[in-house]
């Protein structure tokens, strides 16, 4: 069995190696074609991204770039954030499954280990952008969140 500080250095090998895949591509944009396997909430997806990177980094965790959409579930401050934050996660479930081809467009390691920030780019249309129109989401360029109660 594997203990803590046997982990810690393979996850840090593991980072330098994803910090190495995403900035490969320079100053051009990166497509990855990387099959959505879940969606955590309305602005967060689980992809497979074993195609492009190591074992270690297959399961990735990618957060739409530019928007916040409520919580769903205990991290919910309230009740009308939770039904939004349901509702918010239907309409990126619905949209990623009626999609006929999904992108991953320009990963970046984002500030939390383990999860990229990127754009969904959902047969030629940001995801983020149709959050915000159906109001499902709200513009978020870092920094502390507002509420939703």
């Amino acid at each position: 069995m594997e203990s803590r500080a046997t982990r810690r250095p393979m996850a840090g090998a593991a980072a330098i190696v994803l910090a190495a895949a995403l900035s490969a591509a320079g100053a051009q944009a990166a497509d990855y074609s990387w099959p959505v396997v879940r969606v955590v909430d309305g602005d967060t997806v689980k992809v497979d991204a074993s195609a492009d990177l190591p074992p270690e980094l297959a399961s990735l965790s990618v957060r739409l770039r530019g928007v916040d959409t409520p919580e769903k579930g205990r991290r919910a401050k309230c009740e009308a954030e939770r039904q939004a934050g349901r509702a918010a996660t239907a309409f990126t479930e619905e949209a990623i499954e009626g999609a006929g081809s999904v992108v991953v467009r320009d990963p970046a390691w984002g500030k939390w280990g383990g999860r990229v920030i990127a754009d969904l780019v959902l047969d030629g249309s940001s995801l983020s952008s149709a959050l915000l129109e159906a109001g499902h989401a709200r513009r978020y360029e870092g920094g502390r969140r507002k509420g939703w109660c």
